[in-house]
């Protein structure tokens, strides 16, 4: 099969990458190299083994599926792997599928892909984008998970009971496990460390505990939880006509 797509004229971006996402694990060695684009700058794309298996066909086809919509709806460009930014936020797809991906971690990354390839983007905000990708990818799971709850919650009252409103987020309380994971979390630098370790002040004002960093995140994903509600808001109108 690499043979008959290490070249493909008219194939679009989605269907050049389903064909390479859906090779036998010794195609996919193979063509560990073949771009996926015309120009001086191809995609390299990596072979999955076969213990990524799983993983390749829960998410890989999660994504396709993912940017079929997001280019239909007008979200990202058509040509976007003719881009940087498009290639670039490609590889990061890749590099997360061969690490720990999960759910929480795919849909921001969705969010992500989204607005880095927007038709309007420009290149200096992509790299904002693409550096959210990279720390995104090098968190755990529990720290992911964490992240999201507190950009849910974004701020706190000085008195409140700040651990007992974290829990209500995480759906469980280990106040050990937050206070590890949220020192990666300050070092990405999406944690705000003051408003975290000091937590005095006058009863309530409020502090806030994510950084600019982790509101620009925080922004993206609910442009993207935006753009999925719109949709199944579609689906569901046209299923009542």
């Amino acid at each position: 099969m690499s043979r008959e797509i290490t070249r493909r004229d008219g194939a679009s971006p989605i269907e050049t990458l389903r064909a390479l996402m859906t090779l036998d694990a010794d195609d996919a060695t193979s063509i560990t190299k073949i771009a996926v684009k015309d120009g001086t700058r191809g995609l390299m794309v990596r072979g999955i083994s076969l213990p990524q298996r799983w993983n390749e066909v829960r998410f890989g086809e999660a994504l396709l599926a993912e940017l079929e919509d997001m280019r239909h709806a007008g979200q990202i460009r058509d040509d976007f792997n003719r881009t940087d930014a498009g290639v670039s936020s490609l590889r990061e797809f890749f590099e997360m599928i061969d690490g720990k991906p999960d759910e929480e971690r795919f849909r921001t990354f969705c969010a992500l892909f989204m607005s880095a390839n927007a038709p309007a983007a420009d290149s200096n905000e992509a790299i904002l984008d693409l550096e959210l990708m990279s720390i995104i990818r090098t968190l755990s799971a529990g720290q992911m998970h964490l992240l999201i709850g507190l950009l849910k919650l974004r701020s706190y009252k000085i008195g409140d009971d700040l651990m007992g409103s974290i829990a209500k987020e995480l759906g469980y309380r280990a106040d050990a496990l937050v206070m590890t994971n949220i020192q990666t979390l300050i070092a990405c630098g999406l944690v705000d460390q003051d408003g975290w370790s000091n937590q005095s002040g006058t009863v309530g004002n409020r502090k806030q505990l994510v950084t600019d960093l982790g509101i620009a995140l925080l922004k993206r994903i609910q442009k993207y939880n935006e753009f999925k509600e719109n949709q199944n808001r579609a689906a569901n109108h046209d299923v009542a006509r």
